[in-house]
């Protein structure tokens, strides 16, 4: 995987500039050879200072990072498809072709479809695997995409202290994610998606609440697609349905599904909702809920 330091040494030397001419004022010289070569993490204040030194665009460099990183941030959504489908032989097959590889990066997606298959009943993940991944986050300051739906996955198995702790100190570089790649709102809500779901599991409603409550706060500046929307009022009919408010929490639920329905190309996506929401719904709400045929 091509580091970000990487990226920032091919634009410096693309335009002639000296090591010296870049860091002047920013950070020092020794930091910057040693973040070009991989050897340190750099602020993203800092970095943006860096680009602005060389005149490159923040669009730029990622375009450029994302292109060079193509093979790894391709695979991301296959694996994101392939597990919201239950498409277990993928998922397997993905398993035996990162088991063949050594480095760490592999063992990394090793550990995370192992998780994705553990979510869904078809493995196991060891605890000695869940310190490697704690470890991991703990030795880690700039996170990418990778880091990212990696956290997403791992939600129900780190302690909770310790993922609630991680996940405030995302949310403070929120502004990072918000600004480094369009559909980064996608990728906090996720996260959110499955923070909100592993604290209502958990029967820990108040937590839950007040995770809904800061999304939905960010969720009303912002322009998304319907999907989005849907997943909103997924939680919040959910939230208020466990909290004992059945009624409106089920007439939430039935609207999410209901745009879903109306805008979805195929039925995947709803007989897996169907599937999760049966934890917690009766037979007749969950007919209720999914009611969804037009007049």
């Amino acid at each position: 995987m091509v580091e970000i330091g990487e990226v920032f040494h091919t634009f410096r030397k693309g335009k002639n500039i000296t090591l010296k001419e870049a860091s002047r004022g920013i950070v020092s010289y020794t930091f910057l050879s040693k973040f070009e070569r991989g050897l340190t993490d750099i602020s993203f204040m800092h970095l943006l200072e860096l680009l602005d030194r060389i005149n490159v665009q923040l669009s730029e460099f990622e375009f450029l990072y994302q292109k060079l990183n193509s093979y790894t941030n391709d695979l991301l959504p296959t694996l994101q498809r392939a597990y919201q489908s239950s498409d277990f032989d993928s998922l397997n097959d993905h398993l035996r072709l990162w088991q063949n590889k050594s480095d760490k990066f592999s063992k990394l997606q090793v550990i995370q479809i192992k998780m994705m298959l553990t979510t869904l009943d078809k493995g196991t993940i060891t605890a000695k695997e869940i310190k490697i991944l704690q470890n991991y986050f703990q030795s880690i300051t700039n996170w990418t995409f990778f880091e990212l739906y990696l956290f997403g996955h791992a939600i129900p198995f780190l302690e909770k202290e310790f993922m609630l702790n991680l996940f405030q100190e995302l949310h403070k570089k929120a502004i990072l994610y918000d600004q480094f790649r369009y559909d980064s709102f996608s990728m906090l809500f996720y996260i959110y998606n499955n923070m909100i779901l592993h604290m209502l599991e958990k029967q820990n409603s108040t937590v839950a609440k007040q995770l809904l409550d800061r999304l939905t706060f960010y969720f009303k500046d912002q322009e998304r697609d319907y999907y989005h929307r849907a997943r909103l009022f997924n939680l919040q009919g959910l939230t208020l349905y466990l909290s004992g408010n059945k009624k409106e929490g089920l007439k939430l639920i039935k609207k999410s599904n209901l745009i879903t329905y109306l805008a979805q190309d195929n039925n995947d996506f709803l007989s897996n909702e169907k599937v999760y929401l049966s934890k917690f719904l009766s037979k007749d709400e969950i007919q209720t809920v999914f009611n969804l045929e037009l007049i």
